[in-house]
């Protein structure tokens, strides 16, 4: 969940969690705190992953 949050953060974006769960919201603000973008390979482990898990939000995949 940590390398997903840096690698959304790494990216230009408005929003990046859900304002309403404070579980999420206290480990974003501590990803944040110490936040360097993701290296190649990390992105890589983040797809690999990613592999057949179903998108949140499918009408992005359309």
């Amino acid at each position: 969940m940590k390398l997903a949050l840096r690698w959304t953060l790494s990216h230009p974006i408005t929003a990046a969690i859900p304002p309403g769960d404070p579980e999420l919201w206290k480990m974003a603000v501590e990803v944040a705190k110490d936040f360097t973008p993701i290296t190649p390979h990390e992105e890589q482990i983040l797809r690999q992953e990613a592999l057949g898990r179903m998108p949140l939000f499918e009408l992005a995949h359309a």
